[in-house]
């Protein structure tokens, strides 16, 4: 049903059956009518495509996060460091790549930052690095992108599809060693 065209001729009727004797009167409601139709299809359009719009965000994009701290690393750590690691999923053609923003706290003489392959309270190999200080500087706010050829460890040559279900089941970890604790100073699982 299109509510402009099927209004504009009711008015049109009625100014032809002498029903409405001005002609600016005439002018003026179809000119309103075939506005508000047009204001219609637009709100609709709009409410539309925000939907769609919605959809396609929300099937583009997962996110993920780890909160850090030195109560996780196994064994424990003491230490006034932390941080947040967040990753993001996104679809680039028929590939996925992972992006991710690594924020750390009161922390000095970091040497790295990996993913881990581990449930909480385990150890387990790295399978994605994330920073490494001889070429990326100081990690305050290190960012990047993994994609499945920055895949190391158990998930070499495998797509990030893998890290994907071991961060969905539990199975992975952001760790970040430094010259004081060698073996991980801050963690956190990635959920």
């Amino acid at each position: 049903m299109n509510f402009s065209s099927d209004f504009s001729s009711i008015i049109e009727g009625l100014y032809t059956a002498n029903r409405l004797h001005s002609s600016t009167l005439g002018t003026k409601f179809n000119t309103v009518v075939i506005l508000s139709g047009a204001a219609v299809t637009l709100s609709m359009l709009v409410i539309v495509t925000a939907g769609l719009t919605t959809t396609i965000f929300a099937q583009q994009y997962t996110i993920f996060a780890a909160n850090l701290s030195g109560s996780n690393e196994v064994p424990p750590v003491t230490t006034a460091g932390s941080g947040i690691a967040i990753f993001q999923l996104v679809a680039v053609g028929h590939q996925q790549i992972m992006s991710y923003q690594l924020n750390l706290k009161n922390m000095t003489g970091v040497t790295g930052a990996h993913i881990h392959s581990g449930k909480q309270g385990e150890n387990g190999p790295v399978v994605a690095g994330l920073f490494n200080s001889s070429i990326s500087g100081l990690p305050i706010g290190a960012h990047g992108t993994l994609g499945s050829s920055d895949l190391t460890g158990p998930l070499a040559g495998q797509q990030i599809s893998a890290l994907v279900n071991m961060i969905r089941s539990g199975g992975a970890y952001v760790n970040v060693p430094t010259t004081q604790n060698r073996n991980g100073e801050v963690r956190g699982q990635i959920s």
